[in-house]
C-alpha cells in the first residue's frame, strides 16, 4: 500500500482523465460486515490453518512463475530474490550472483525470464527510494546473467501479462492540483541474443484524481485492473480505496463498488477474469486478511478468504493466483512493520471449490 497522500478524501473517480466511466449501482450484497480482531493464542506464521503450508519463513511480495511450478518472492526488502521449487521444495537465490543495492518486487515474464524492481540510485531514504528511485531490470530464466536495465522508474509493482512479455506499470508523476498523480504506461520487454529491452511503449490512463498501480492484465489483454487509493491529509492511515480496471481499446473506466466500512485493496486476478483477491480489513493498520470478489460491476461479492486477525494484529498481504486458479501466494506476517510490503514468510493456500 502507497504512503502517499491526497488532498482530499472524496475526490471522485470522475477526475481519472477523460475516459468514459461505467457506472455501478452503489447498493451491495452483505458479504463483509465486520472484521473484528480476536487475541487466539500462538503464532500464525508458523501454525497455518488446513489447506494452507508455509513454504519459506522469511519472504514478501510473491510471484508465480508462467507455468505455476515456482514461486519467486523477495527474502526481505532491499534484499534478495528467491525462487522455490513446489515440487523439490528447494529455495534458490536468484540475485547472490550480481551485484545489486537490494530489490522490492520480483516478476515473471510469460517466457520465463525475470524483471527484478529495485533501486539503481537510492534515495535518502527507504521511503523516498520507494517512491521515486525504482527502476526495472532484466534477467535471464536461468538466474545466471547480468542484470539488464529496461531504463523505466517504476512506483510499486508491475501487471505481467500470462501470453506474451507484455508489461504495464505505474510512474509517480509528482504532486499536482488534486495531489500525487500518477500515469499508467505498457510496453513488451523484448529478448533477443541473451539481453533484452523495452519496445512499444505506450501511456494507457492518466490519473490526477486519484493514485493507480498496474496490477493485472485482463483475459486476452484487453485491458488492465487497478487498485485506485484516496487518501486524506487528515487521515492517512485510513485510505478510501477502489477496484477498478480500464479497458485498452476504449479507455472506458469500469468500476466494482467497495463496502464503505471495508479496506479492500485489490491485489490478483484470477485467471478468468472474473474474481479478484483483496486485502481486506476494517483497519489495515490494525491487520488484514484476504478476500475473494467478483467482478461484477453491480452488487459484486466479497468473500473473506482467510482469518489470522482471529489472532490479533497480523495480516496476510499481496496474495497472487497461480495460472491454474487452483493456488494462492500470499505473505504473512504482524500488522506492525516498518515499511508497506514487509513480511515474515511466504503460504501456499488451496483456492476453495466454490466462493
Amino acid at each position: 500500500m502507497p504512503n502517499w497522500r491526497k488532498a482530499a478524501s472524496g475526490v471522485l473517480l470522475l477526475l481519472l482523465a477523460q475516459p468514459a466511466i461505467t457506472h455501478a449501482q452503489s447498493r451491495l450484497d452483505p458479504v463483509v460486515d465486520s472484521l473484528p480482531m480476536g487475541n487466539k493464542p500462538g503464532n500464525p506464521t508458523y501454525e497455518v490453518p488446513p489447506g494452507q503450508r508455509l513454504i519459506s519463513p522469511f519472504g514478501e511480495r510473491p510471484a508465480f512463475s508462467p507455468d505455476g511450478r515456482k514461486v519467486a518472492f523477495i527474502g526481505k526488502s532491499y534484499g534478495d530474490a528467491f525462487e522455490y521449487d513446489i515440487a523439490t521444495r528447494r529455495i534458490r537465490n536468484l540475485t547472490a550472483h550480481t551485484p545489486h543495492d537490494g530489490f522490492l518486487r520480483v516478476h515473471y515474464l510469460a517466457d520465463g525470464s525475470i524483471v527484478l524492481l529495485g533501486p539503481h540510485i537510492p534515495a535518502a531514504t527507504r521511503g523516498a527510494t520507494r517512491n521515486s528511485t525504482i527502476e526495472a531490470f532484466w534477467l535471464d530464466p536461468q538466474a545466471a546473467g547480468a542484470l539488464v536495465p529496461l531504463k523505466i522508474t517504476v512506483w510499486e509493482g508491475l501487471a505481467t501479462s500470462r501470453e506474451s512479455n507484455r508489461i504495464a506499470w505505474a510512474e509517480l508523476d509528482g504532486k499536482g492540483r488534486d495531489g500525487p498523480t500518477t500515469t499508467i504506461r505498457s510496453g513488451t520487454v523484448q529478448v533477443r541474443n541473451g539481453t533484452a529491452s523495452l519496445v512499444d511503449v505506450k501511456e494507457v490512463i492518466r490519473s490526477p484524481g486519484c493514485m493507480v498501480e498496474a496490477q493485472d492484465f485482463l483475459p486476452g489483454e484487453k485491458g488492465l485492473t487497478m487498485p485506485c487509493y484516496h487518501m486524506s491529509e487528515a487521515d492517512r492511515e485510513h485510505p478510501v480505496t477502489e477496484v477498478i480496471s480500464v479497458d485498452f481499446a476504449t479507455k472506458t473506466i469500469t468500476r466494482y463498488p467497495t463496502p464503505r466500512n471495508l479496506f479492500g485493496e485489490l491485489e490478483g486476478l484470477f485467471p478468468d477474469g472474473k474474481h479478484a483477491l483483496v486485502e481486506c480489513a476494517a483497519d489495515r493498520a490494525l491487520g488484514m486478511d484476504i478476500c475473494i470478489l467478483e467482478m461484477k460491476t453491480v452488487s459484486p461479492k466479497y468473500v473473506r478468504l482467510t482469518h489470522i486477525q482471529d489472532y490479533g494484529q497480523w495480516k496476510y498481504g499481496n496474495p497472487v493466483v497461480s495460472p491454474d486458479g487452483r493456488t494462492i501466494a500470499a505473505q504473512v506476517g504482524p500488522a506492525k512493520v516498518i515499511d508497506a510490503g514487509v513480511g515474515l514468510g511466504i503460504v501456499l493456500i488451496d483456492t476453495p471449490k466454490s466462493f
